[in-house]
This record gives structure tokens, C-alpha cells and sequence, in this order.
């Protein structure tokens, strides 16, 4: 999914990777996503860790 700059991505998925498989995979607002993303980091300093916007509905 793409971010315009009419609509950017409230919202970020961040997953933990061992090898090809995500192994914890979490959607939060921005901010909060990066507290996560830094603590997964620290946690699996070994692993693979993703950060990539996500669009979320506007229904929900």
C-alpha cells in the first residue's frame, strides 16, 4: 500500500523477522509504532525488524 500526501498513513506495521517468517507482527498509530519498533529492536537485536505505513480504513 502506497501513502499520497493527501491521505498519509496514520498507522504502521511493524514485524520481527526470523528468517522469512514474522514472528510478531504489530499495527499501532505512528507514534506509538515507533516506541515498539525500538523496543523490538533492543529485544531481537539479531532479527530482521520491519516498519511500513499502513492505510486503515475510515469505517473502522
Amino acid at each position: 500500500m502506497t501513502e499520497t500526501l493527501e491521505a498519509p498513513a496514520t498507522h504502521r506495521r511493524v514485524r520481527v523477522w526470523f528468517g522469512a517468517h514474522p514472528i510478531a507482527d504489530h499495527t499501532a498509530y505512528a507514534e506509538q509504532a515507533v516506541q515498539y519498533e525500538e523496543a523490538m529492536r533492543r529485544r531481537f537485536a539479531s532479527l530482521r525488524v520491519t516498519s511500513e505505513p499502513v492505510a486503515v480504513d475510515a469505517e473502522r
